[in-house]
């Protein structure tokens, strides 16, 4: 395990993973890391997660996972949210595989029993090693935030459909939809993804929570805006041996950076050949180039057709 991570480190171990939880998951180091923006536009990817409630075996059957020995659940623990409307419901919770080939797979759980999850959409079939953690949220990224506007700054997530949920900050540490009146703090952020922030003043977002240990699979869709970045909370990621060169269709899918001053100017344009990264003009970029996935402010990915990153852990050796 790397322990060069340039951040404040909180805890280390905050789990023990048992012996059944095999190699594919390691204790967690929990910190923060910080973004600065300024007033105007910015790209905000919060590059921490929060520390799992359960780790185990399981089986995963469809859309229900049932783990290998009897959890003590308590009965709707994980259930989704539960507003009336106009308020949207997002998932709470997740399961995640963390081992093997599908390891980073990220399973929305729509409720529990006492033994069992029950999730949106079925998983991959079999015996796996999973996670569950809670989802971070807007509310969640918010917190220990400075410098936020009431009912001016704003934050629009992309849908994979195609559609745009626009949240207002409250002034009270949450968020309003855009009829500045339901609650919206809950709305989710998937570990990976981001989202495009619009500030009247200059603020300062300062994310709490684990260092995820495994891989996850971030999928980009074709329909909508995909703002995405590495969950490593300490430096900027070089393009170069980035594993989202072999997730890209070969000269037609593309990835743009772009300025850090508020206008969200585009600097850079690469794209991959199915292994390398490529600058704009197609010319492969070599080890020692400096470009960069940002730190917490990600990158905008457009594809063709859907497909999946799947990232690697800032603490894989």
């Amino acid at each position: 395990m790397k322990t060069c991570l340039a951040l404040t480190l909180l805890g280390t171990a905050l789990f023990s993973v048992p012996a059944a939880f095999g190699q594919g998951a390691t204790s967690g180091i929990v910190g923060f890391s910080s973004l600065s923006v300024p007033a105007g536009f910015a790209f905000v990817v919060p590059t921490l997660v929060n520390s799992s409630v359960y780790q185990g075996q399981v089986v995963i059957s469809g859309t229900t996972i049932t783990p290998s020995t009897a959890p003590g659940w308590t009965v709707g623990a994980y259930n989704t949210t539960s507003f009336t409307a106009p308020i949207p419901n997002y998932p709470k919770f997740y399961a995640e595989i963390v081992s093997g080939p599908s390891e980073g797979t990220i399973l929305d759980i729509s409720g529990n029993s006492a033994t069992a999850l029950t999730l949106f959409s079925a998983g991959p079939s079999g015996t796996y090693q999973v996670a569950i953690r809670e989802h971070v949220t807007l509310d969640k990224i918010v917190q220990g935030a400075t410098g936020l506007s009431a009912f001016a700054d704003s934050a629009n997530v992309f849908n994979a459909n195609g559609s745009t949920s626009t949240r207002f900050y409250d002034g009270a540490g949450s968020w309003v939809a855009e009829d500045f009146a339901s609650p919206a703090g809950h709305t989710v952020v998937y570990p990976g993804t981001g989202f495009a922030f619009t500030a009247t003043t200059p603020v300062a977002f300062n994310f709490m929570g684990e260092v995820k240990p495994t891989k996850t699979k971030v999928t980009l869709y074709a329909a909508t805006t995909n703002i995405v970045g590495v969950l490593n909370p300490a430096a900027a990621t070089p393009f170069y041996g980035n594993s989202i060169s072999s997730a890209l269709t070969p000269y037609a899918d593309g990835i743009n950076t772009f300025s850090t001053d508020g206008q969200l100017t585009t600097v850079g344009t690469y794209f991959s050949d199915g292994s390398a990264m490529l600058d704009a003009g197609f010319t492969p970029l070599v080890p020692a180039a400096t470009d960069a996935l940002p730190l917490n402010r990600g990158v905008v990915v457009s594809v063709g057709t859907d497909t999946v990153w799947t990232v690697n852990s800032p603490l894989a050796p």
